[in-house]
Formats: C-alpha cells, structure tokens, sequence
C-alpha cells in the first residue's frame, strides 16, 4: 500500500466538505520528513490525494497549470508492477504541452499492483469524483491507460463516460476495429517496447491505414503513432521491477526527451479532439498527418514480410525461395503456390511442366502461424509464424528440364534450406531502417546458421520441426530438408521472424524463448 500524503481523517475529510487545506501548513504539523514535503511541492501546486476506497484504489489530482482554455480532465491507469506515482513526470509533460486546462488524476494501490478489469471500474469512476470534487467542471474525462492498463482501459471505455481513450504501449482488441470504437482513441507506441512489441503495433497500423480509404478523419481521430527510440518504461518514470526492466529493450532517448515527445503527440489527439481554437486545431492537425506519413516507414516494412510468409492462399516466401533455387533459370520459370494444411500438406507434391522454351512450377507451402491471442500473459510473443514448411522442384529436376531444350546454360551448385534462411534475414536488413540495422549490428545478438538437417523420406521430414534455440551468441537456426532428384523440401524461418528478431528479441538484455 502506497503511504498516504495526508492523514484521511484530519485532512481528506476536510477537503471533501469543502475546506481550504494548506498542504504546507498541515505538514508542518504532521510527522513527514522535509524530503517528503519537497517531492509532494515539486510535484504539483496543490496535490489532492483520496482515500482508499473500498478496493484500496488511490488517486492524487494534479491541478492544471493554465487558467484557460477547454478543460479536460486525464484519468491514469498504470500497468502491471507500476506504482500510480510514477506516471507523474508523464503527466507534467503533458500539461507543460497543451495549451488546455488539463486536470490529471493518478491511480494506485492496486492490490498487488497488479490491476483488474473491476478495479479500473472502481478506480476511473472514483477519479472522476475526484476531480469534481477538486473543481474541475467540464464532463470531458479521458483514459490514459499504459500496458496492461491500457488493454483493460479500452475494454472500461467501452461502455463508460469517457470521452477518449489513449493508449501507452497497449491497443484494442486485436478483433476490433478503429473506426468501431466508440471514442476517439489514440494509439501511442514505443519503437524499442519489449512488452507490447512493434509487429503488433503494426496491424493497428494496418487497420488505420484501410480506414483512412473510406474515413479520412480516422487519422485524427484513431491515430496510430510510435515514438523513434523510446521503450516501454519511458511511458512511465523511476525504477522498474526486474521483469519489466529484464523484458524492456535498452532506448536510445531519454526519459526526459520521451516524456517530451508523449506530451506533444497526446497534446495533438487532446486538441484536435477537444479544442475550441481552430489554430491550433490546425496545427495539430498538421502534426498527425505528419506523423502518420512518418510511421509508414516502420511500420509498411513489418506488414510487408508478415504478407510474404502467406496471405492464407499463398505464400510468396516460398514463390520467392522456389525462384532462388532456379537461379540462373528465374527468369524464365513461372511459380505458383498453394497454402494447406496438414494432413493434406503431406500427400501433396510440387510439380514441373513444360510451357515453350520456359517451365511452370507448382509448390506447395504449410505455414505454422503464432498462436495470436489478446491475452496480456502473450503481449511479448512474437507475431510471426514458427516455421514455413516448403515443398520445392529441385535445382537439378529444373536443370534437366532445360536441358531437353537443349538449352546451353552452364549449372549452378545446388542450393540449401540454410540459404533461404540467410535470405531471410537479408530480406529483413533491407526493410528496416538505418537506425533499426545499425542497432542490430552495434549491440545486437546474430542469427546463427546451422547446417540443414537431411531427411530420407517425407514420413521422416514431415514430422521434425525447425530447430530454432536462443543462447547468448544469439539465434540458431537449423533447418530440416529432404533432397531428392526432383524434390527439395524444406522447413525455413519466415522472414517476418528474422524482421522481429533484427529489431526486437535480438536486442534484449537476456535469452527472451530458448526453443
């Protein structure tokens, strides 16, 4: 349990009938410590704090620094492990940023810091009180929910009387559309968060970008946004317990300069949502678009790899490891694809044909898709399937091919599973951007190559998985393969995995998964 600022029943009890309380006149006369007084007067001109309520929840009201302009009141709802407190830097950042008379309530004392789905309940509707109770007197209340808070926010707001919604290192439903939200929503993202990882961030991406074709105002009103080189606890500020400071990735800003860019992003949701100036309407107008077209350039190459693994009736990744294999020929075979699953994917062969002085090539894939789930336990899991499982015509059975022809082309050397896999961290190099690539050759941890691990027949390929294990060097890979004179199967890492590893797991402080 938090220590509370004042004693609730010489204090507290006076405010809510409506008393005037000195906090330093009471302190002076209360057993607190002068480095307590200096941090309750650093934090705020007058600091309000509740009682527990009947859950234990507490909220402190920060009172807004301007004397004008539409009023809004914020409602904090912290994550997993993370005491209210802490978000009061996040807050100050945000006041010092809008022109708004903004109110902000912070909530703690959850029952093992951990907060619940009743206890966001218990907690948004008591900050509400709060507020009123502490002079704000406009209805336009809005959630400020970070991780695990943020996801149970979204669920609260819903059917509440919150005006908005914005979200730190959380999202909506993963089922859920943007535009069906019932209030503007902002969807705020750090671009190193190790808890709610960016190819996640992406598909909310994703929906904002198919909404802006039929619902323009969508960028204002669902803005999804990330901020270069911030992690998850920058949301936040202070120390962190070991799994969140374990799972976090290392940022290259600091908490000032993120705290900094939070104040300037929800300033433009909160203006362009509840202003009354149309300059600044405007301006912040201008600023959401601007960011929009700058998140394209993260965010595109995440979706990019993610459509290549299959979009559930073809994967490219395997059209594109098929040409690899024709090499010198590519330009002249024809590849298609078709997704199944198992157990049609196990009777099921690639075939070769003659069309005039080229050849047509069927595959077969059988994609292994992640286990995508809405649940907070998996919020870190990655996004991209397990493995690709691909059936090919081998190297030498499109060689002899041309030879029939009488073509004269010379033949290359044979190719590999394990060169497929090298081409899919090239891939994901290529897509992700300077400062992405150079983080991941600074401090990174590598991938791994191993050898391919040879099956002599399908019944013995098709049940062995990938061999993917993570260690302190870094990420091995080992593929399986069955080569025949006319086959080459393999079972590949999905270029969407080596995406996440380049600028995710690779730079996490400790092994993340070892399977």
């Amino acid at each position: 349990m938090y220590r509370r600022l004042f004693r609730f029943s010489d204090c507290c009890s006076d405010v809510l009938k409506g008393k005037h309380i000195d906090p330093e006149e009471h302190l002076k006369n209360s057993p607190v410590t002068m480095t307590r007084l200096s941090s309750i007067l650093a934090a705020a001109t007058v600091i309000l704090t509740s009682p527990a309520g009947s859950d234990g929840v507490w909220t402190k009201i920060l009172e807004p620094i301007r004397y004008s302009g539409a009023e809004v009141g914020l409602i904090f709802i912290p994550d997993a492990y993370i005491h209210g407190e802490q978000y009061n830097k996040t807050a100050r950042a945000i006041q010092e940023a809008t022109e708004l008379r903004l109110w902000v309530a912070l909530t703690g004392d959850y029952f093992g810091d951990l907060v619940t789905a009743r206890e966001v309940t218990v907690a948004a509707e008591g900050a509400m009180r709060e507020l009123r109770r502490a002079g704000m007197t406009s209805k336009v209340f809005v959630g400020v929910g970070h991780g695990r808070g943020g996801r149970l926010l979204q669920s609260y707001a819903q059917t509440s009387n919150l005006r908005a919604v914005v979200l730190l290192g959380a999202t909506i439903s993963r089922n859920s559309a943007l535009r069906d939200f019932p209030v503007p929503v902002l969807t705020l993202a750090a671009e190193l968060d190790g808890m709610t990882r960016m190819s996640r961030i992406a598909e909310e991406y994703e929906k904002l970008t198919g909404d802006v074709l039929s619902f323009f105002r969508g960028l204002y009103r669902t803005p999804v946004i990330y901020i270069e080189g911030a992690n998850h606890a920058q949301f936040a500020s202070g120390q962190m317990i070991p799994h969140v400071a374990s799972a976090d990735l290392t940022p290259n800003i600091t908490e000032a300069q993120a705290h900094r860019e939070i104040g300037k992003y929800v300033n433009d949701f909160l203006t362009v949502s509840f202003s009354s100036v149309d300059s600044r309407i405007d301006e912040a107008l201008d600023h959401l678009s601007e960011a929009f077209l700058i998140s394209v350039k993260k965010f595109q190459p995440f979706l990019d790899l993610r459509n290549l693994d299959t979009d559930r009736e073809e994967s490219m990744w395997t059209v594109m490891a098929q040409e690899l294999f024709a090499a010198e020929y590519a330009d002249r075979v024809a590849v298609s694809n078709e997704v199944f699953e198992n157990p049609w994917f196990f009777g099921k062969l690639p075939s070769l044909s003659l069309n005039g002085n080229g050849v047509i090539i069927s595959t077969a894939a059988l994609v292994h898709a992640a286990d995508k789930s809405d649940d907070l336990q998996f919020m870190a899991d990655m996004e991209s399937p397990h493995e690709i499982n691909m059936k090919l015509v081998s190297k030498e059975a499109i060689w002899k091919a041309f030879i029939s022809q009488n073509d004269t082309a010379l033949r290359s050397e044979p190719n590999t599973c394990e060169s497929l896999n090298r081409f899919a961290l090239y891939l994901a190099l290529a897509v992700s951007t300077d400062a992405a690539r150079e983080r991941y050759y600074s401090r990174g941890r590598p991938i791994i190559f191993e050898e391919d691990a040879m099956r002599g027949m399908n019944i013995l390929w098709a049940p062995s998985p990938l061999q993917m294990w993570e260690d302190k060097d870094g990420l091995h890979v080992r593929s399986v393969a069955m080569v025949t004179s006319t086959e080459h199967y393999c079972k590949v890492m999905s270029p969407y995995r080596a995406m996440e590893w380049v600028n995710i797991d690779s730079l996490r402080k400790k092994v993340f998964r070892n399977s």
